[in-house]
């Protein structure tokens, strides 16, 4: 984003893999938040969709997984999330050299702010104890691997999600999005002069550019 920012509530629709890490990104009107970089690409971005807009992002899963709910309290205040994806640790690797878990999360736009605290907001615990968001020990079904632990730099154990044997993450992509339902709605514009604004005609080929004409 550019300081010659939209509008807010322009786009239908933002997509991207978003850069993450524990650092934060200076922007006033968000300082206040202290989100991590990824953290507010999201919030940022849901203020420059419409209601009823959609965000599709590839996220560092403590998006999802972070003890500290805060920044999914927020964003389930603003948006519903239709479903979200796990991806094994190696999805990345060939591309970008590293092998870290990484979430894609697909969130819908509220018209307004709601209170309501949603499961995904919380975490729940694995059968081997690792802190995951409930979504998805609800939905199992959406971590596209084995989950397993592994040895950080800290010298404990975390949560990992291993590749299955055999499996071609493409397909297992392609099928999991199929279980996101949610759809979008053309958007309806109320400014009653709307249909105002545009008194274009097409141009005249036989006129000069930079001139007028009648």
């Amino acid at each position: 984003f550019e300081k010659t920012d939209l509008p807010d509530s322009f786009f239908d629709a933002a997509v991207g893999n978003v850069p993450f890490g524990n650092y934060k990104v200076s922007d006033r009107r968000y300082d206040k938040l202290g989100f991590s970089i990824h953290n507010y690409f999201f919030a940022k971005t849901l203020d420059k969709v419409r209601p009823g807009g959609i965000v599709a992002f590839v996220t560092s899963r403590y998006t999802l997984d972070a003890k500290n709910p805060a920044a999914r309290r927020y964003l389930a205040q603003r948006a519903d999330l239709l479903g979200a994806v796990r991806l094994p640790s190696s999805a990345f690797q060939a591309n970008a050299g590293t092998k870290v878990v990484t979430d894609i999360l697909f969130l819908q736009k509220r018209e307004k702010l709601s209170l309501e605290e949603p499961a995904w907001v919380h975490l729940g615990q694995t059968t081997d104890g690792f802190a995951v968001n409930q979504y998805f020990l609800d939905h199992p079904d959406m971590m596209l691997g084995v989950p397993s632990a592994e040895n950080t730099q800290y010298g404990r154990e975390d949560f990992t999600l291993l590749p299955m044997e055999g499996a071609d993450l493409g397909e297992q992509l392609a099928a999991a999005v199929q279980n996101i339902q949610g759809f979008i709605t053309e958007r309806e514009i109320d400014d009653p002069e709307a249909e105002e604004i545009d008194r274009s005609i097409p141009a005249d080929p036989t006129v000069r550019n930079f001139s007028f004409t009648e």
